[in-house]
């Protein structure tokens, strides 16, 4: 039996479909839903007497029992091999409304795939759809005391001034078809696409291309920003040294990875370079790095749908008599005053703090976490103005060194500026960090306190990390 999701991940890849399908993986979300929505939103509609779907509900149950709901949750049909599962139907005048969950503030576009394969099939089992409706959360809403059900949500039919319906009414998709192509699918040898690579090398790539050639670390198809990347590496251009000028956009990160594969492997802009770094000379210098989980319905009063709460950051700080200093914050449960208290001490009163991508990250966290604890807004606002971005010398192009292949994360950096791995801790990267927070409760038993220690280890090495970085930029700028 096949679902919905099987003929979505079918459309997007063949070859993907075909790998995952018989996965044992467990899906982790990446926001945390610590509550169960479809209870929510029972709450909202104010349903009493409700039809409520089972797993494995074959189709006649619900047909069976149409005729004593007006309300149905987790209606389940099945039709020629696919199973489909409707969050929300009303029986209406003629026929019923559909309403589907969006989980996100800002409905951005619409899962079209699954309405049309929903209309179809239900259409065949005799049954109309008046209406298609979608559920959101609200940005605006700021959660005091108990969650307000009225004010947590928006249900719409419309989206860009249009009836859902009529996004899908005349459509023609037949579901039938894509399940037959499914089940006489045979692995075929691959056609390489940009959506191979398009948002990073997806975890069957090897499989796909065993046999691909191994790239250069200057190779043309590292060039950062191009459209014509491609084009030049299908014309013969193997090397960015070896760039057609005519097919460049022209900016100064495309120059500082061209000059550093014609310099044999780095470029420095001296003088930019030796500018930015002026001011970070001084002691003390702060190198730092949170973590936080995002959480779909806010759980603690002050946040909203969507926000965050950081649970832990390290520091290591470089005093004035020139000795380092580290300490780390790991917190459980609405640990927000517990994390900005912490900071505030921990932190230097004076001197840059370093972090990667510190506007976008934890310089926004600082921002959010001032206007829910307006105490100590002063302090929160001082301490930002103190951040230094790491990141910038990196995406402006004042240095490049080929090893970073276009990519200008601060692991890669890490790799390139030192010994150390990420891959020996237990810990390896940010999404793993939350999921490992998410089972520590309150960290009093053994197994909370192993993932403390491996989070520790983690955030540490990203602070750290940053002191490498740092070093790394002073000794090319020196050398």
């Amino acid at each position: 039996m096949y679902h919905i999701s099987d003929i979505k991940k079918y459309l997007k890849c063949d070859r993907l479909y075909y790998f995952e399908k018989d996965s044992q993986s467990v899906y982790k979300p990446y926001m945390r839903m610590d509550e169960n929505i479809i209870e929510l939103l029972s709450k909202y509609f104010h349903f009493s007497d409700v039809y409520v779907g089972e797993r494995n509900d074959r189709t006649e149950r619900f047909l069976e029992a149409i005729d004593r709901y007006e309300y149905f949750i987790h209606a389940r049909f099945e039709d020629h091999e696919l199973r489909i599962n409707i969050p929300f139907m009303h029986k209406v005048e003629g026929g019923f409304d559909l309403c589907y969950i969006y989980y996100g503030t800002q409905m951005r576009d619409l899962d079209l795939v699954t309405y049309r394969i929903c209309l179809r099939m239900l259409k065949k089992f005799g049954l109309n759809v008046k209406q298609i409706y979608v559920i959101y959360l609200n940005e605006n809403y700021v959660r005091y005391g108990d969650i307000d059900i009225d004010e947590l949500f928006i249900c719409t039919n419309r989206f860009h001034d249009k009836d859902i319906i009529t996004y899908v009414r005349e459509d023609t998709f037949r579901y039938e078809h894509y399940v037959d192509e499914i089940n006489s699918y045979e692995l075929k040898a691959p056609r390489k696409t940009r959506h191979c690579k398009m948002f990073g090398i997806c975890d069957y790539y090897d499989e796909c291309y065993p046999n691909e050639e191994e790239l250069e670390a200057d190779s043309i198809l590292t060039l950062v920003s191009s459209q014509n990347k491609n084009r030049m590496f299908n014309e013969g251009i193997k090397l960015l040294k070896d760039a057609k000028p005519e097919l460049l956009e022209g900016n100064q990160l495309q120059y500082a990875q061209i000059m550093a594969s014609r310099n044999g492997g780095l470029y420095i802009e001296k003088y930019a370079l030796a500018l930015w770094l002026k001011n970070l000379k001084t002691k003390p210098i702060s190198f730092i790095d949170f973590e936080w989980d995002r959480f779909l319905i806010p759980p603690y009063n002050g946040m909203k749908p969507m926000d965050v709460v950081c649970f832990e950051y390290a520091l290591y700080y470089i005093d004035r008599y020139g000795r380092m200093r580290h300490t780390t914050f790991v917190g459980t449960g609405d640990c927000r005053r517990a994390f900005v208290e912490s900071m505030i001490k921990e932190l230097p009163k004076r001197g840059p703090i370093l972090a990667y991508n510190a506007d976008g990250a934890e310089c926004l966290r600082l921002k959010e976490l001032a206007n829910i604890f307006p105490e100590y807004r002063e302090e929160l606002e001082s301490i930002i103005k103190r951040f230094v971005d790491m990141a910038v010398p990196f995406i402006k192009g004042l240095i490049y060194d080929v090893r970073m292949e276009g990519n200008f994360t601060l692991k890669k950096l890490v790799d390139i500026c030192s010994d150390y791995s990420y891959s020996d801790l237990d810990i390896y990267d940010g999404m793993e960090a939350v999921f490992n927070w998410r089972e520590i409760g309150d960290g009093t038993s053994e197994k909370s306190k192993k993932i403390i220690n491996n989070l520790k280890e983690y955030c540490s090495l990203d602070a750290y990390g940053l002191y490498l970085v740092y070093k790394w930029l002073l000794s090319k700028l020196e050398s």
